[in-house]
């Protein structure tokens, strides 16, 4: 087992809990705007970034275990490239990151 692919998801994993906690906040006021603040879900620890980023664009990528949003720059090793935007990019955990990812999916 790979430590720190497994170190690296389970960092990851907890900041898409986070963003789903941001998500549910921002459904209970009301109107869901059109763009969300979330926090950067990339592996550093220290990283406390925020992103803004369209809701269906949060929603089309939590559809995916493997799927992070993370701010320009913040890609790891642990994963691919999936999509750049402005502001923001997907990327798609790979190897035990991609696992502990896919066991560890709020949604899942």
């Amino acid at each position: 087992m790979n430590g720190e692919g497994e170190r690296a998801g389970r960092k990851e994993a907890l900041f898409r809990e986070v963003n789903e906690e941001v998500r549910d906040l921002a459904d209970h006021a009301g109107a869901l705007p059109d763009q969300v603040g979330f926090v950067c879900e990339c592996s550093d620890e220290g990283c406390s970034e925020r992103v803004q980023v369209p809701l269906a664009v949060y929603e089309e990528t939590r559809s995916y275990p493997r799927r992070f949003i993370v701010a320009p720059g913040h890609e790891g090793g642990h994963e691919h490239v999936v999509s750049r935007s402005t502001g923001y990019v997907i990327v798609e955990k790979d190897g035990e990151a991609a696992r502990v990812a896919a066991e560890t999916d709020p949604r899942g």
